[in-house]
């Protein structure tokens, strides 16, 4: 497991159907044999029993891919970072398409802060293969490269809500939403929507509407959204007490106030 700054990346293993057709042309029952041992041990956490099963298999094949890709995941794990690389770049010199071999090749590079040559391998992995983590990777290295645009289409591919309550994530995503001078409304909805859960990101959100765009109207709906989807809340309803004296809709306060009165 590799901790960046950002989120925690983990090299990935097991096979991808296209590498299997190609390796399996050039298999032994030996070679058979010794990768269900190998993946029984790591399925079983025994990793460095594992790798040695995946070095005696290169011992008799220095060319299975399956063999060094996984062997390269288990070192990668166990810390041994160079060997990880060195590995999975013998894995596409025999086989340039293999998707995982790409992919942790990807993350290799990001973890080292080589976001150019991550950004490479990225852009080469299929989308019916990228998965939240990638389009993470790709919106964040748009974000530095200053195509904001681009980063905010990769960040709306993102699923997984929990990656909003990660800080430097969500203010890279407020950045771009403030670098791009014209976004169609869904823009704005898709982020609304994943926050409208999360308590802390919904006040930064509401805030940065109001500070950074000067849009009151979008911080109130963001709010609003927060209300509609939880139990009222009295620091969110206490936002919009706030937002509204500003704007001196005395009406709308005592609405408001009325809510936590109740």
């Amino acid at each position: 497991m590799f901790k960046y700054l950002f989120l925690v990346f983990i090299l990935i293993g097991c096979s991808n159907t296209d590498t299997l057709k190609v390796s399996k042309k050039s298999e032994t029952k030996e070679e058979k044999y010794l990768l269900l041992k190998g993946a029984n041990l790591y399925s079983s956490g025994k990793k460095s029993e594992a790798l040695l099963v995946y070095e005696e298999i290169l011992k008799i094949n220095s060319k299975n891919i399956v063999a060094l890709r996984e062997k390269a995941i288990v070192e990668g794990q166990l810390g041994n970072i160079d060997k990880a690389e060195k590995n999975l770049l013998q894995v596409l010199a025999l086989y340039p398409k293999d998707n995982l071999a790409l992919k942790n090749l990807a993350y290799l590079n990001f973890n080292k802060k080589k976001y150019k040559k991550s950004l490479e391998y990225l852009e080469q992995i299929p989308l019916d293969f990228r998965v939240d983590q990638d389009y993470f990777m790709l919106g964040y290295i748009n974000f530095l490269n200053k195509k904001y645009k681009i980063s905010i289409n990769y960040y709306e591919n993102i699923e997984n809500e929990s990656i909003f309550d990660n800080i430097l994530f969500f203010e890279s995503y407020l950045k771009n939403l403030e670098k791009v001078e014209k976004l169609k409304i869904e823009s704005f909805l898709t982020i609304e929507n994943k926050v409208k859960n999360s308590k802390s990101n919904t006040l930064k959100l509401s805030n940065f509407y109001m500070t950074s765009l000067k849009r009151d109207d979008l911080s109130e709906r963001v709010l609003k959204n927060y209300l509609t989807n939880n139990n009222i809340d009295k620091e969110v309803i206490n936002a919009l007490i706030k937002l509204y004296y500003k704007n001196g809709d005395k009406e709308k306060v005592k609405k408001a106030s009325n809510l936590i009165s109740k």
